[in-house]
């Protein structure tokens, strides 16, 4: 009975089956040899619709992540350049403070015109909170407020303690502190103070505001998790926005950006989940080239799905609009989609053509990068115009070039890392001359240095010149492979001055002539200095 049963079942579905197959056969006249056709063409036109639409809608998410990815690093490059301009000046203005600091040390600063004198250079660079001067003991000794704070004894500080151990005169940048004069959040950029032997004599500091990287920061327009950060390598993080105050100094080293991402290159772009919020977000980063800096610039990728797939819907209600008009209108509905889709793409390469057009901001370097001097470039330029400045005040002009001898011998005896060293030292020696604001010092090329005196005769310029000399030696910096009985380094140095007139070779004659008298100098026995007329 049960079969029978089961039996009764089986044949009413396959009834109902029967039904179905035949009203789908008359509505699309699969029983004739067009329809079949029809029907197949059709089947295969919305496979190859439904298909068509998939492909564009992912190649229109990985041009969003593309053209993502362009911007995070072209944003975090332009800040990179910015936050290197804005340490720069800091730092040229430490370098310009070290060098009007008397001979005689911190302890003969005149207080009151140094503070005068710090609160005019800080009033010139808006990032500055403050400028100041510390004595070997750590106690203040000029400030750019005009007055002293209740703790004048930074002697526990970090960057004092840096450069105490440390003997380089290089700039330091430290942890965010808060004021103690103020009590704003500020980043310490520091440098040391040496005595005439060398031996730490203080340190000079410049504070730059948080709130000014927080304001420049919010001139971009970014979403409420997209990320901005400026960071120290070492993973110290020392502004990043959006975030709170709270994740400033935050050791951030866990992150790939430091356990990957630099190891392996200065700037780029990739995908990773924030260690800051555990947010997924798209990065672009760049180390800085001057200072122990890295910026980073991240966009919420959960959030940029988001506006994808809203900006994405007008097209998703087009593409299924498109194909039920293929099942509709068959072929020239299906050309439509073709054309649409060609469209399109079309669209999106001008578009990926037009953002791969930017404009990377392209500074030229006006320091020398290994002493801190003046580069080549910005050598010429103010040569050129001291030239033009001469030809109309009929004063002359004097070029001292300086040669470090048998620096060939010191960096085969002592290696590279050494006689980069000597090189920075010597820069430093020569920094030191009492110049006058009005003349520069340049790092010429390799082993050689060079002094632009306008308005010098060529009695003051080898008075120059051989301040130089002595100095360089009377630093005693060791040398066991110079020739000379003192074994220590020296330099030999070149004269010569002109008037300008105009004429376009009077640079190349210029540096000729002191070129010759730097020769002269070698010739008769190096570590001194000689003088050419024109």
């Amino acid at each position: 009975m049960h079969q029978a049963i089961n039996g009764r079942k089986e044949t009413a579905a396959q009834g109902v089956m029967m039904k179905i197959n035949k009203l789908i056969s008359g509505a699309l006249a699969l029983d004739s040899s067009l329809g079949r056709s029809i029907t197949f063409f059709m089947v295969a036109l919305l496979l190859a619709g439904v298909a068509t639409s998939s492909w564009t809608l992912s190649r229109s998410w990985e041009r969003a992540i593309e053209d993502t990815e362009r911007s995070a690093i072209n944003l975090s490059v332009s800040q990179a350049r910015q936050a290197e301009d804005t340490f720069l000046q800091a730092e040229l203005a430490l370098r310009d403070i070290r060098r009007t600091i008397p001979a005689e040390g911190v302890s003969a600063l005149d207080t009151q015109r140094f503070d005068v004198f710090l609160t005019d250079l800080k009033d010139r660079l808006p990032q500055l909170h403050g400028l100041f001067i510390y004595d070997a003991q750590g106690n203040m000794k000029a400030t750019a407020f005009g007055k002293f704070p209740e703790i004048t004894n930074n002697s526990d500080r970090e960057y004092f303690v840096y450069h105490k151990l440390n003997g380089h005169s290089n700039v330091h940048i430290g942890q965010v502190i808060s004021s103690r004069t103020t009590g704003d959040l500020v980043i310490p950029v520091s440098m040391r103070l040496s005595d005439a032997a060398g031996g730490f004599a203080g340190v000079v500091l410049a504070t730059i505001r948080i709130d000014y990287f927080r304001h420049f920061y919010s001139y971009f327009e970014l979403e409420n998790r997209d990320l901005l950060a400026l960071m120290i390598t070492d993973g110290t993080a020392l502004y990043v926005r959006p975030f709170p105050d709270d994740v400033i100094n935050k050791n951030l080293s866990a992150s790939p950006l430091f356990t990957r991402e630099l190891a392996q290159k200065d700037r780029g772009n990739a995908t990773w989940i924030s260690a800051l919020d555990h947010v997924e977000r798209i990065f672009g980063f760049a180390r800085l080239e001057r200072y122990p800096l890295v910026v980073a610039a991240g966009y919420d990728k959960p959030a940029l799905w988001t506006r994808w797939l809203k900006d994405s819907l007008p097209d998703l209600v087009l593409n299924a609009m498109l194909l039920l008009g293929t099942l509709l209108m068959g072929t020239i509905v299906f050309r439509q989609v073709r054309m649409n889709v060609k469209n399109q793409t079309e669209l999106a390469a001008l578009r990926d053509e037009l953002t791969s057009i930017n404009h990377t901001l392209q500074l030229m370097a006006l320091a020398d990068g290994l002493t801190g001097l003046a580069n080549r470039r910005q050598f010429d330029l103010f040569l050129t115009q001291s030239l033009k400045a001469s030809a109309l005040s009929k004063k002359p002009v004097s070029l001292v070039m300086l040669d470090i001898d048998f620096f060939k011998r010191y960096n085969d005896f002592y290696g590279h890392v050494a006689g980069d060293s000597c090189l920075r030292m010597v820069g430093e020696i020569i920094q030191k001359l009492k110049l006058r604001n009005s003349d520069l010092i340049a790092r010429y090329g390799g082993e050689e240095f060079a002094i632009i005196l306008p308005d010098t005769g060529p009695e003051a310029a080898l008075f120059v010149a051989r301040q130089a000399v002595t100095a360089v030696r009377m630093a005693k910096i060791t040398h066991a492979e110079s020739g000379a009985d003192q074994k220590v380094v020296t330099i030999s140095a070149g004269c010569f001055s002109l008037i300008g007139s105009g004429a376009e070779d009077e640079a190349t004659r210029l540096k000729e002539g002191a070129d010759k008298a730097l020769y002269q100098a070698k010739i008769q026995g190096r570590d001194r200095a000689l003088a050419a007329q024109d």
